[in-house]
This record gives structure tokens, sequence and C-alpha cells, in this order.
């Protein structure tokens, strides 16, 4: 069976790796908001970032642009196989959430009028276009960026490393376009030429599962890690490709693979947290528990072993958030509160510690709903600019205070940010908060549109299958309203 090629699956599974060739791309990944956790080490580990680029980049988080590209354009002046500033702070630019593509754009525009033979410009361009499923426009956009590279003369490590994600990029144009023997074909010449190409392999690997060829995926991913030892194993990798593609079929491979992943290492933490995710994906949140649980107290013992362990210490961070959010299924807030308390221990900013607590804390006695405010509020003021998700927060805490009118200005907020779009668990807020609403409305014919408003907002919720922490109260509302 073939399936279907999604240009935003190849950006998250191969784009970032492809985009890492850059020069600065191995501090673009240990300088950037934790994401992938063994990915962003990994990438830190092979390539010891400069103090120097580290304070360009902390002005660039503190949007201070001038400065970061003074910064950068000085460490240009001694290193001249170093990309221009306006093309690192675009790469940047496009790494952040939420995306910024008005910025990345920009910033190119500045790079072309003071470097115009530079083809590095067009192949950013292309790649945000691939992130954002636009093949036809990628594929001009790299052929632009491949004719330039030809008559490239400024860096001759420059070249090699752009000529080599041009073809990364044909290939995943070949690849969506269906034509995955070319795209094949052309993986195997970058790989040839750089057999440790991270871009080049996972991009093969992705290739080769959506055709069902999971051996051939398997081994794709095992060089990876050869060449990455921090990054998943390929079992632990696929079982998750696998329970995505959403089938029987698919779903019956991913226990496999799960299962010979933990077979295969069962010390290894990594392997234990993918197995939590899994867990919970598949419903059943008392083994996401047990694997998680299992992962802390390994890594708990490696962080005593060696505490300054950066891969180590972030790998924690994951697992105690990962715990408590199990613990948010489960309906076990103040097991919950104290995970979420562990993150912020140690790392006081963390936001998704910061919101989960919030939401942990606001099912609990009216003192820590007072808590749960401060946390809601805290996160408005810091982080609405980057994470709509706290306006979907703050409104549940406001919901759960009885505090309705102000929940649904919240929530209104938050979909002006996210047009329209709402997680499933948001989707339970709205309607939720449209039911209590509707019990002070007097007008009978109001009130039952507005209950029919609930209904089918939480009608069309379940409708997705996949777990949400909400799901239970989802599902007896729906029960509720429809009486």
């Amino acid at each position: 069976m073939t399936h279907r090629f999604s240009g935003k699956l190849f950006a998250a599974l191969c784009g970032a790796a492809a985009s890492s060739l850059l020069f600065i791309g191995s501090a673009n990944a240990a300088l950037s908001e934790p994401g992938d956790v063994a990915s962003n080490t990994a990438a830190a580990e092979q390539t010891e970032v400069s103090p120097e680029l580290k304070a360009a980049f902390e002005d660039f988080r503190a949007t201070k642009f001038e400065d970061a590209i003074a910064k950068l354009d000085k460490m240009r002046e001694s290193d001249k196989d170093m990309a221009p500033a306006q093309l690192i702070l675009a790469t940047w630019l496009a790494r952040i959430q939420p995306p910024q593509p008005q910025a990345v754009r920009q910033a190119i525009e500045v790079a072309v009028t003071k470097h115009g033979a530079d083809p590095e410009a067009y192949v950013i361009l292309a790649e945000l276009n691939l992130q954002n499923s636009c093949v036809t426009e990628a594929e001009a956009l790299f052929d632009k960026g491949a004719a330039l590279n030809a008559q490239f003369t400024d860096s001759a490590k420059r070249k090699t490393e752009i000529q080599k994600r041009i073809l990364i990029g044909q290939a995943q144009v070949q690849a969506l376009r269906g034509k995955t023997d070319d795209a094949k074909k052309t993986l195997a010449a970058v790989i040839k030429a750089d057999p440790k190409n991270i871009g080049a392999l996972n991009l093969l690997g992705l290739i080769c599962f959506n055709q069902d060829d999971y051996e051939n995926a398997a081994a794709a991913y095992a060089k990876v890690r050869e060449i990455q030892p921090t990054v998943l194993l390929p079992e632990a990798r696929l079982a998750m490709m696998c329970q995505s593609k959403g089938t029987d079929e698919s779903k019956k491979q991913a226990a496999a693979f799960m299962k010979d992943a933990i077979g295969k290492a069962p010390e290894d933490p990594q392997t234990r947290i993918v197995a939590a995710q899994w867990s919970l994906q598949i419903g059943r949140p008392s083994q996401a528990a047990a694997q998680a649980d299992y992962a802390i107290k390994v890594l708990a013992a490696a962080k005593q072993a060696k505490p300054d362990d950066a891969f180590t210490n972030a790998l924690y961070l994951e697992a105690n958030q990962l715990r408590g959010v199990i613990a948010l299924y489960e309906k076990k807030f103040d097991e919950a509160e104290k995970f979420f308390n562990v993150i912020l221990s140690e790392s006081p900013s963390n936001f998704a510690a910061t919101n989960n607590l919030a939401l942990a804390l606001c099912e609990q006695d009216e003192a820590k709903q007072k808590k749960a405010v401060e946390y809601a509020q805290v996160n408005i003021d810091r982080f609405q600019k980057q994470q709509p998700e706290v306006f979907s927060t703050a409104a549940w805490v406001m919901h759960k205070m009885g505090r309705y009118q102000e929940c649904a200005q919240l929530i209104q907020r938050y979909l002006q940010l996210t047009n329209g779009n709402m997680s499933s668990d948001t989707a339970y807020y709205l309607a939720a908060n449209l039911s209590k609403m509707a019990d002070s409305i007097e007008d009978a014919e109001q009130k039952a549109n507005a209950k029919k408003q609930a209904l089918e907002i939480i009608t069309k919720t379940l409708e997705n299958t996949n777990p949400f922490v909400m799901r239970p109260e989802a599902e007896a509302l729906k029960a509720e309203l429809g009486k």
C-alpha cells in the first residue's frame, strides 16, 4: 500500500534535519526552544557553540535584531565560511513558533539586496514553502538556488553544503509528486557523497516508510542513530509513525515495533518515554504512567551520576512533563501538580509546566484555584504572543471559578489567534461554558439555541477518536445535552 505524503510531515521529520546543514545549524539546534530533545541536544554535541554566536542568538531572542546582526557581521569578518548575517537571522526566524513567514521574507529581501549572488536565500525560501506544502513554489526556488550555487565562489565549504540542501529539497519535491524512485536516486547521490547526512537519511527513511518498506526505513533510521546516538531507536520511531497512520493494520504494527523497542533497550529512558506516549495515545494511561515512572527513575539515577549532562537533564524534564500530563488524564490533580513542580524547581519559566500546573490547580480547592489564576495571568503576560494556549488555559481556570463571561472572552481571544482552530480540550471548554451560560438565560428559545450550539460543538469534537484529557467530561456533557 502506498500512502500520500504530507508537506508538513516532511518538514517535521526531514526538513529540520536538512536545514541543520547550515553552518550555524548546530548552534541553531542547540539554541532553539526545546522540541525534540534528542535531535536538539545531539546536534549541540556535534559542534560546540561559540560564545559569540550564543550572544547573537540571545539578542535575537530579545528581538534586538540590529544588535544580533552586528555581532554576526563581526563574526563573519574572521570566518568567510559563515552565512551572511541576514540569512542566519532568516533561518532563526523560520524556526520560531508561531511561524513568522513575513519576517523571514523581509530578512531574506535584505539579504538578497546585499548578497544577490548568494543561493542560500532561495534555499531557505524553498524550505519554508515546503513546510507550508507549497510544492510548486518550492521547486522553482530550489531550481533558482541550484543555478546560483553553480556560479557561487564565496565559500567552497558553503557551496558544498548548500548543494546538499538543494538536492534534499528536490528529493522532497520529487517524493511529494509521487516520483519516489527519482527521490531515492537523488538521496543516494547525497548519501554517497556524505554518508553521515542526517537530512538525507531521515528523508530516505520516511519515503521507505510511506511505501510500507519498514525494513529499509529501519535501516536508514539505524544509520541516523549511529551518527547521533541520542536519537530514538528505529523501532520506537517506527512505532509512533505507524500509530499515526491510524489504520488497524498500522496500529498492530506499531504495537509490534514498540514491543521490539522495549525488548531491545529496556533501560533506555527515551524508549520508555516514547512507550508512555504511545500508551497514552491508545488509551492506557495507567500503562503510560508505569513507563514514564520507569524513565524518571533511570534518569534520576543518571542525573545523580552526571548532574551537568544537558541531554539527561532535558530528558528528565520531558519525562516529568509527560508524567504530569498522564496524571491529568487520570484526574489525579494533586499528583500532576507534583510533577509540574519538579520541572519548575529546575526550570522556573518553563511554559508547558506552568500552563499545565494551572490546569491541575484549578481542579482542586479554592486556595489552589487562586494560584491557578495567578499562573494563568503570568503566562498571558509572558507568552501571549507566542502561545495561544495561554488563553485557552486561562479560560478554563475562569470557568472553574464560575466566571463564565470571562471564560467566553478568553476563548474568543484564543480563537482569534488560531484562526478559529481549536484543540479538543478547548472545544470542550467552549461547549461546557456555553452550557453553563445558557442556564442563566430566561428566554426559553434562546436557552434552547445555546444548548443546541453547545451540543453541536461537543458532538463534532467527539467525532475525533483520539484521546484528550477532557474526553470523559465531553462524553458526559454530550449525554446531558442530548436528553
